[in-house]
């Protein structure tokens, strides 16, 4: 019997001396993946033939949520929530004994019952862990059957309480200095997101990815608040605000990190999370324990968490007595409880404080470029009111030049059609008052004054005729012409007055014989008549004009085309678009004494457009003779049905 029991000590004594070599590897490997605790559970279990062993490291002020690690000679043998239950009650009511505690010490019912009910266990045996005089952990093993803990095992379990302290405390400073590997990551890339000024949204989703690895959480959401009455809103000593809170981002570790979410929202007076949190601003809301968030009836978002932080995001104040508005929150959720440290509080702060100010500046920003595109947008107005007004300054300058050169053109033309048959008038009534005037002379200065009363007549029937057009007064009486006829007539009229004159031939030729139109027959006769007489001014002696009439479809409409065309004296290119302005003549034709007003184009012009028809005219020099021009105006009338009453 003493050989068994010396064969089991120095077998335990090589456990032992084998656990603490697993401890001091770690010690000196210090990887961050291997999972200590757990292996030494392990250990620690087959070590005393138990069903179950528990180690539980706790922090030295023991207030925080224990880490618990298991081992279980069959899988199932104890569910985790009775394990998370077990650990706090059992280091509570162990760290009060100085030494083991097994069945038979005195303890809480509550614990009792978890032993023994839920666990089934008979038999335990724990004992605390103490390193540099503060209890850091607790070894719980435990047995099905009912029996006694041997003086051995419990020698043991003693021996291996210090080797097992060091483990978790090392295990501890491996859990900080990782925590602090990860917070410096942290800080590191938001500072430099925030940096990057990018668009809030973009901001959330990066410092939310941030904060969440590296807070290890559950889930991560930002939320935006839109209050009823945002004045309101800063004074927290109300008992609750009125508004919306969105779901901007949201983060879980499975899946696709960002979920859009962008319809989720609710009312803020649903959520007592949310009121609690605003009213708690700018400080940090926070539970360790049993706050399930969303605390309110969704089906958009999963109810979910045991411990949970609400960040508030605040806004910029206005003065030193003005509160802040809360622009939201950064939310934080843990599945299981967890207890926030102080180190997590302050970097959570940081990180609020982080977007509450990039927040800010994107609102100044936006502020700023609202204000610099209104200023932009009433810079470009009045520059271009202004332009508008040069514009109009320079149409007036032109205006008044044209008016200037109307004018004249006027007293030119006024100048000399007045003057030249009043001197003519004047001259053949001196030759009459002469007592011995023969017969034929007289009857010469009687033609001649009969000639400039025509005239004068004519240019006092062509300027009412001009403002009687411009007022709209001439009517409009369409009737069927028979061209052929019309043309002859003028044919006859025309070789009276220039065929005799300077040996000017007018040749004409119809396309179809009997070319009929529906037109106002007055109009169109004083046109043709004004084209001829234009043309037999400005033809050379001996010449020829060609007039032409045929019958054109333009757009599905039949029309009229008459073209006068003469060789003589040209307009010039810079001319042309003048040559229809009032009282408006070419260059050097009063020094030529060419006759006429001025008036003549003008009212061909405006009967044209009465006639509901168009004018072209091209002035082009001869290829044989660059001096001479072929001027060429083409008349285009539309074929008016006439209504058959």
């Amino acid at each position: 019997m003493e050989r068994q029991d010396l064969s089991k000590t120095m077998h335990q004594v090589s456990d032992i001396e084998q656990i603490e070599h697993v401890i001091l590897q770690h010690v000196l490997e210090q990887s961050p993946n291997s999972n200590l605790l757990s292996s030494l559970a392990n250990q620690l279990g087959q070590l005393f033939a138990v069903e179950a062993c528990l180690v539980i490291a706790t922090h030295f002020d023991l207030s925080s949520i224990n880490q618990v690690n298991y081992w279980e000679s069959k899988p199932g043998l104890v569910s985790e929530k009775v394990i998370k239950q077990l650990s706090g009650l059992a280091l509570a009511h162990f760290s009060n004994h100085s030494a083991l505690v097994d069945q038979s010490s005195e303890m809480s019912p509550l614990l009792a019952d978890l032993l023994q009910e839920s666990l089934h266990h008979k038999t335990w045996l724990g004992i605390t862990t103490r390193f540099q005089h503060q209890t850091n952990g607790l070894v719980l093993l435990l047995k099905s059957q009912s029996s006694s803990w041997t003086q051995t095992e419990q020698e043991l379990l003693i021996k291996t309480s210090d080797l097992m302290a060091i483990a978790i405390s090392q295990e501890q400073l491996q859990q900080q200095s990782q925590t602090k590997t990860r917070y410096q990551t942290l800080l590191k890339n938001l500072s430099r997101e925030i940096s990057q000024g990018y668009q809030p949204q973009v901001l959330f989703e990066s410092c939310l990815t941030e904060i969440c690895q590296a807070l290890q959480v559950s889930r991560g959401l930002v939320l935006m608040l839109k209050y009823q009455n945002p004045l309101r809103a800063k004074e927290r000593h109300q008992n609750s605000v009125q508004g919306t809170a969105k779901i901007v981002s949201l983060w879980q570790p499975e899946g696709n990190h960002h979920l859009s979410q962008p319809e989720l929202s609710f009312n803020l007076q649903d959520s007592d999370f949310c009121q609690q949190a605003w009213q708690n601003a700018p400080q940090c809301l926070k539970f360790n324990t049993e706050a399930i968030f969303p605390d309110f009836a969704t089906d958009q978002l999963s109810s979910d968490g045991s411990a949970l932080l609400m960040m508030p995001l605040m806004g910029r104040k206005t003065s030193e007595t003005d509160s802040s508005l809360v622009l939201g929150f950064i939310l934080l959720q843990h599945q299981n409880p967890h207890y926030w440290s102080q180190d997590e509080l302050d970097l959570v702060d940081w990180v609020g404080v982080q977007v509450s100010t990039a927040l800010i500046h994107h609102q100044t920003l936006n502020q700023v470029q609202l204000l610099v595109d209104e200023r932009t947008a009433q810079l470009k107005s009045s520059i271009d009111m202004q332009a508008k007004l040069s514009a109009k300054m320079r149409q007036h300058i032109v205006q008044l030049q044209q008016l200037n050169q109307l004018k004249d053109d006027f007293m030119n033309s006024m100048s000399h059609e007045l003057k030249t048959p009043l001197t003519s008038m004047k001259m053949a009534i001196k030759m009459l008052r002469q007592a011995q005037i023969p017969p034929e002379m007289r009857e010469k200065y009687l033609d001649i004054l009969e000639q400039e009363w025509h005239r004068e007549y004519n240019l006092i029937k062509d300027l009412l005729a001009l403002q009687q057009l411009e007022s709209g007064e001439l009517d409009f009486k369409p009737q069927e012409l028979n061209l052929q006829h019309t043309i002859q007539k003028l044919t006859q009229s025309f070789a009276a007055k220039w065929q005799e004159q300077r040996d000017i031939t007018l040749v004409h030729t119809i396309a179809e014989p009997d070319l009929k139109i529906d037109t106002d027959a007055d109009s169109l006769e004083q046109v043709l008549n004004e084209l001829l007489a234009n043309a037999g001014k400005y033809s050379d002696s001996h010449t020829t004009i060609e007039l032409a009439v045929s019958r054109q479809l333009h757009k599905d409409q039949e029309q009229i085309a008459i073209a006068i065309a003469n060789r003589g004296t040209g307009i010039l290119p810079e001319e042309l678009p003048h040559i229809f302005d009032k009282f408006r003549r070419g260059q050097g034709v009063t020094d030529r004494a060419v006759p006429g007003t001025g008036l003549g184009l003008t009212l061909v012009q405006y009967l044209v457009e009465h006639l509901q028809g168009t004018i072209e005219v091209t002035s082009e020099p001869l290829e044989d003779d660059a001096t001479t021009f072929l001027t060429t105006f083409v008349l285009r009338l539309p074929q008016i049905q006439l209504s058959i009453s």
